[in-house]
């Protein structure tokens, strides 16, 4: 594990006092150091700044720094010299040594005009590009290996322990035309983990703890960020304090997100910088903020303000996992993944995507891109997550590590589930139209809450495909008709499991359990050979099911699929209340040593 400085005290040395001696048989020890920033130091105290270098290139070998992030913000004022002049001093200290490369890239203090985009730019003007030209950049590490058109954004790629990282450093204000640069840089190394920094991506909330993103960050996490998930980690200043984010995305695999700024404390700072240590043999990212100043100064000699170490705390990363098989839909490698998997909806937080406005998606784990977003119904009033949360409890059979918990009704409406469902196509029909599945296995993984009481969720939906039997029995031009939904995994007003299909010789008789208990977890299974369809719950075979021939199930592509929602005439309505953990759609016949009952 990389080594930190003790929060306990200095030797009055500037390498500080330090705990944990390197392991010098770990090859796999190596930490990253973070410069947030520093334009107060520019302006008011160098000697701060040197501080933070200095201490860099003394001790990099000692605590495995094998590189170092600048977050902009260089200087105070773009347009005072001296003010260059002192970054460069501490800078140069970094570039004295080819083993100590730095990225580095402009924030809204380091332009001359912090609203222009960076290709609005008069860019022989900026003194950015006259302090830190391509040139110098590429005269004095290896691993620098270009910029973008304006020289603004910047990317290098490092080795660290057996791997190779690539750092994407881009300018405060991130153009198109910069982002199909940066897109460019990702597409010609796809095999490479990858560090984005750029100064402004999140703020920090006015609890002063909770990360939140910013207007750019956010077109930055939905344009760039979770698209390429080769992007496990970000860093950002701009906002003053500290606060961490860790991002689902749109693979299911998490981005570690950081925005770090002292420069609101004593003295712009008084030093503060940060170290990330990566500890692959304990698989975890270590972080810590610390003062290079402080530890420089006798333990007895130190005032109030003199804050040596702070914002310690670990996060767990398997990094042979987290740096395989980028973009190559991560989820559907999971082992509830089985062959012919059609759609697989697990209902946790490891598979519920992060979003810039707060939208709540979850993950198709199939790879068939089924995935789902949350839906308002007769409009409720309040927090979502006095309707719908993710909660921790897992059932006791399964994969998934927690559930969707729904609490509305149709009187005070909630929330559901939608997909469109691409991937649920399946094959043709006899009238040559997709959206036949001539056998199938579809499973759900529910519980009822304490206290369901019929009047409030009746008839309520725990999957369902929304358009009504007579509209999917036109579309596959079949003689059958009927208001309910065409499929649809339903509760009763007698509190039974109900499954209603509609197949390719037409509907059949419904599939009915016993009378359910609260607060216990069902595993439902409907299996269907393709001459008809049979209800188990819980391993066990219900009494009125397999009654009519049922040829497998039709469906029409396209529209939509539900979870937590029942269906009338094509309209959604009927909200169910309750725990849903996880269902899947499999196109054969599982043997039930397959189930999600048995796993």
């Amino acid at each position: 594990m990389a080594t930190f400085l003790s929060a306990c005290g200095g030797s009055g040395s500037s390498s500080g006092e330090l705990t944990d001696k390197p392991d010098e048989n770990n090859a796999h020890s190596y930490s990253v150091a973070v410069i947030p920033d520093t334009q107060k130091y520019s302006r008011y105290s160098p000697e701060r700044f040197m501080a933070q270098t200095q201490w860099i290139a003394d001790n990099y070998q000692q605590q495995d720094i094998e590189f170092t992030l600048h977050l902009g913000d260089v200087v105070d004022r773009a347009r005072d010299p001296q003010e260059w002049v002192f970054a460069r001093q501490a800078l140069q200290v970094l570039e004295a040594n080819a083993e100590t490369p730095y990225s580095v890239l402009p924030g809204n203090h380091d332009v001359l005009n912090s609203g222009q985009w960076d290709d609005e730019r008069a860019l022989p003007d900026e003194p950015y590009l006259t302090h830190f030209p391509a040139s110098l950049q590429a005269g004095n590490y290896t691993t620098f290996q270009g910029t973008d058109s304006t020289g603004f954004s910047s990317y290098h790629i490092f080795s660290a322990g057996e791997r190779q990282f690539m750092v994407l450093a881009l300018d405060w204000r991130s153009s198109d035309q910069t982002l199909v640069w940066a897109q460019s840089i990702l597409d010609e190394h796809p095999e490479l983990p990858v560090i984005l920094t750029t100064h402004q991506l999140l703020n920090i909330a006015g609890d002063g703890e909770t990360a939140i993103f910013t207007d750019h960050g956010a077109r930055l996490w939905e344009n760039l960020i979770r698209s390429n998930d080769q992007i496990f980690l970000t860093f950002n200043g701009h906002h003053h304090g500290e606060a961490m984010m860790v991002g689902k995305n749109n693979y299911g695999r998490d981005v570690v997100m950081l925005v770090v700024d002292y420069q609101s404390g004593y003295w712009g700072g008084n030093g503060m910088m940060q170290l990330v240590g990566f500890d692959e043999a304990n698989g975890k990212l270590d972080f810590r903020s610390f003062s290079p100043w402080v530890a420089a100064i006798p333990e007895d000699q130190r005032q109030p303000q003199d804050e040596l170490a702070r914002w310690e705390f670990s996060v767990p990363m398997d990094f042979d996992s987290r740096f395989s098989q980028f973009n190559e839909h991560h989820v559907a490698s999971e082992p509830g993944n089985i062959d012919g998997t059609q759609a697989y909806w697990i209902l946790d937080r490891d598979h519920q995507v992060t979003t810039t406005s707060g939208e709540v998606q979850f993950l198709d784990a199939s790879g068939n891109n089924n995935n789902l977003v949350l839906m308002a119904h007769n409009d409720p009033q309040g927090p979502v997550a006095d309707f719908f949360e993710v909660a921790a409890q897992a059932p006791p059979f399964g994969y998934a590590n927690g559930a969707a918990r729904f609490s509305g009704n149709n009187d005070i409406g909630g929330y559901y589930l939608e997909s469109n469902a691409p991937g649920l196509t399946f094959e043709n029909s006899a009238s040559g139209k997709s959206g036949y599945l001539p056998t199938y296995t579809i499973e759900a993984i529910v519980k009822l809450p304490e206290g369901w009481v019929s009047e409030d969720n009746s008839w309520s939906g725990i999957l369902n495909h929304r358009p009504q039997i007579s509209q999917v029995c036109s579309y596959h031009e079949i003689a059958c008709g009927g208001s309910d939904a065409s499929l649809g995994l339903n509760v009763s007003s007698l509190k039974e499991f109900q499954w209603v299909s509609t197949s390719q010789n037409g509907k059949g008789s419904d599939n009915w359990s016993w009378e359910v208990m609260n607060e216990y977890w069902y595993h439902i299974a409907l299996v269907n050979d393709g001459e008809k369809v049979q209800m188990y719950v819980d391993g066990s075979l219900v009494m009125r099911t397999g009654v009519d021939e049922q040829k497998g199930l039709i469906v029409e592509p396209g529209q939509p699929w539900s979870i937590g929602i029942n269906s009338w005439q094509g309209v959604a309505g009927n909200l169910f209340a309750g725990d849903i953990a996880e269902i899947r759609i499999n196109n054969r016949v599982l043997d039930s040593g397959e189930w999600l009952l048995n796993q």
